[in-house]
């Protein structure tokens, strides 16, 4: 048998598992951290108001105390205490309700992000899922989102309100006294200066580590999905040390990134140190001048510290943003792939039968897998290459063909999970490009060749095709695909547990699960991808007969590696390199193509 020049499907599984890497990120502004946040804004204008009133009852304190100094005579009145208490309590009132808003609108932040990036990435293209590593994608839903949510709402608003505390606090030390406040502002200048010219790293810093958290649930994602392979094979301690090297990475990253953060925390609280000896000192050289008041200093060095905590505070908020920023980068690059794309007014899906219009027809069709972003120009070959077909209504047909011909390919056109590089297909006579891809899937029951399961019951994968199906519809179609054996109570059948995709099943079971979803969900078509694969004689009998049994309103399209599924179709396709090299019935084709008759003679179809 000639080699096809194709690359087969076979190819494909192992390039799409090593995803191709994805250009780099655009780095995330201030404008994409408000433009998210504008949803939040009136939440953020009530925080703040309650930090703001927090701010100014605090800057009362200072005031109580220097006068109590001032007047001090052996004795504190009790209004003096009450005063002080009562400010205590008003101060930690608004400041607990200032951050039970924030909280709670950080956790609102939170699920709003992660619905609209899960909307974003169900409705992303196959083509590109299938080249970027998933669990680097669902990394990016919670530890990415979790980093922002850490900052983004909450460290927004406590900078601002940072900001309003240190200008009453200056405020306030000017009208106590001007040489102290002009030796704290320029202290505190120099200190935000330098915090600014380290915090320039904190943003590069974060990306890295989000990207080596990503591939680290990458490289485990993949271990855990695999692990039976893994240990048959003897490669435990090989996958292991793959992933504990990505571990490794995400230690080195998360080195950089806490070596900005012990910086910033660390100079912040040197500089405060340092401001407040300095205060100290020459504070009481002029008091001792008599320049100022004990009670005025006392008041300065209240305020000085009423300053400083939300320099420190911020200084923290500071770094931490640099790394959200770079998580923010990453669900940016995500939402800005474009989805899926669909008319905007689908038109009605053409109803079967009208006419004596074909199910599908494909005319001239031709098709190349998208490029991996690194490949060279052209540098995967065609798919598919001039294909004219046409599958009748009502009809079962075949498609045969050795290994990566092409014909897992044509499903995925029918699917519209790609449209073809070249050419056009027709549904009941209208180009699908002008249909809904949903209304479209609507008219198909799917059943891959893997079959997978989804985790969850039995019920759960029944449902996906027929949300509302019923009960009793659900355990007549397990009946008839023979998974429903004598004496099984049905209801705990339904509620059984199938593993994450299914592992807790045969792969027959699994099979025959997928075919029963397709029959529950009554669709006028069925694409079948060797759907008797794994099952022995028996199911396969019971399943080629409830094809067979379909009443004339069902279209059937078979992808078969056995010829007893292949003998009884109204139409055989015989398929080679990406091209239909002949088209007929099973003894049609026994006498006039060659590659047919090799394929019926070794009983194994592909």
């Amino acid at each position: 048998m000639a080699q096809t020049s194709v690359m087969t499907e076979e190819r494909r599984g192992a390039d799409d598992a090593a995803p191709a890497p994805a250009p780099p990120p655009r780095t995330a502004g201030l404008g994409d951290v408000f433009r998210l946040l504008g949803p939040y804004r009136g939440r953020m204008v009530v925080a703040f108001a309650l930090g703001l009133v927090s701010t100014v009852v605090g800057a009362l304190q200072p005031q109580v105390v220097a006068r109590a100094v001032d007047a001090f005579d052996g004795s504190v009145p009790g209004a003096t205490i009450g005063l002080m208490v009562g400010l205590l309590l008003a101060s930690a009132l608004f400041t607990n309700a200032q951050q039970l808003v924030m909280e709670r609108s950080g956790e609102l932040f939170a699920f709003h992000t992660r619905r609209r990036l899960v909307r974003h990435l169900y409705t992303l293209p196959i083509g590109v899922l299938e080249r970027r590593d998933r669990a680097d994608l669902v990394s990016r839903i919670t530890t990415d989102v979790s980093q922002l949510r850490m900052v983004m709402s909450s460290g927004i608003v406590e900078l601002a309100t940072s900001v309003v505390a240190v200008v009453v606090s200056i405020v306030m030390m000017a009208l106590i006294d001007g040489l102290l406040l002009a030796l704290a502002v320029a202290t505190i200048v120099v200190a935000l200066v330098v915090i600014v010219l380290i915090g320039r790293g904190t943003t590069p810093a974060g990306l890295r580590l989000q990207d080596a958290l990503g591939r680290l649930a990458g490289s485990v994602t993949r271990s855990l999905g695999s692990l039976r392979t893994i240990r048959a094979t003897v490669s435990t301690d090989r996958e292991a040390d793959v992933t504990v090297g990505e571990a490794e990475e995400v230690l080195k990253a998360g080195y950089a990134a806490a070596t900005y953060r012990a910086a910033i925390q660390t100079f912040a609280s040197v500089t405060i140190q340092i401001l407040l000896i300095v205060i100290v000192a020459v504070g009481a050289l002029r008091v001792a001048a008599g320049e100022l008041g004990v009670g005025e200093l006392s008041a300065f060095i209240m305020y000085l510290m009423l300053m400083a905590a939300p320099i420190t505070l911020s200084a923290g908020i500071f770094a931490a943003l640099g790394e959200a920023m770079g998580a923010l980068s990453r669900v940016l690059a995500v939402h800005d792939i474009e989805v899926e794309q669909d008319v905007q007014v689908p038109p009605a899906v053409p109803v079967a039968g009208a006419g004596d219009a074909p199910t599908f027809e494909l005319v001239g069709v031709g098709f190349r897998y998208p490029e991996h972003p690194d490949a060279e120009p052209g540098g995967e070959a065609w798919a598919l290459r001039d294909v004219s077909l046409r599958f009748a209504a009502g009809t079962t047909t075949a498609v045969v063909g050795p290994s990566g011909a092409g014909k897992s390919t044509i499903f995925a056109l029918l699917e519209r999970f790609y449209d073809p590089t070249e050419g056009e297909i027709r549904f009941r006579g209208q180009d699908v490009r002008r249909l809904s891809r949903e209304e479209l899937r609507r008219q198909i029951g799917y059943v891959e060749q893997d079959a997978p399961a989804l985790s969850g019951t039995v019920r759960d994968n029944l449902l996906l095709g027929a949300h509302d199906a019923s009960d009793a519809a659900c355990t007549e179609v397990l009946r008839q695909v023979n998974l429903l054996a004598p004496g099984t109570d049905p209801a705990a059948l339904l509620d059984t547990q199938v593993g994450e995709t299914g592992e807790l099943l045969s792969g027959g079971e699994r099979q025959r699960l997928a075919i029963a979803r397709a029959l529950l969900a009554d669709a006028p078509i069925l694409l079948l991808d060797e759907v008797t694969s794994n099952l022995d004689s028996n199911n396969e009998r019971m399943i080629q007969a409830l094809i067979g049994s379909a009443d004339r309103r069902r279209s059937v399209v078979v992808i078969a590696h056995r010829l007893s599924t292949v003998v009884s179709a109204d139409a055989i396709v015989v398929v080679d390199g990406g091209r239909v090299v002949a088209q007929g019935t099973h003894h049609e084709l026994l006498g006039t193509s060659e590659l047919y008759r090799e394929l019926a003679r070794n009983q194994l179809l592909g």
